[in-house]
């Protein structure tokens, strides 16, 4: 049986985001984490897990709206965008 270890290191980071930004995504996330000297992901594709399960513990909401990355050296696929839960989002 899978055993639920919620991602909670970055919580103080993502309610950082989700108060002062309409809507971020990883790359916001991964800005955050650099400025601020915390320890980044091993895995990148953890930084959506991150997000993922903040959103499970209603910290932040999905939104319907995508944006490609503007990090150097991403492979530019479209990120999901979060925002606050009380934010109205209109796409």
């Amino acid at each position: 049986m899978k055993r639920s270890n919620p991602l909670t290191e970055y919580d103080t980071l993502i309610k950082f985001l989700a108060n002062k930004m309409r809507m971020f995504n990883t790359d916001h996330l991964k800005l955050l984490i650099d400025a601020k000297s915390v320890d980044p992901c091993t895995d990148q594709r953890d930084y959506s897990r991150v997000l993922r399960s903040a959103a499970s513990r209603g910290l932040i909401k999905k939104t319907d709206v995508y944006q490609k990355s503007l990090w150097r050296g991403s492979n530019n696929l479209a990120r999901c965008m979060w925002a606050h839960p009380a934010e109205e989002v209109n796409a």
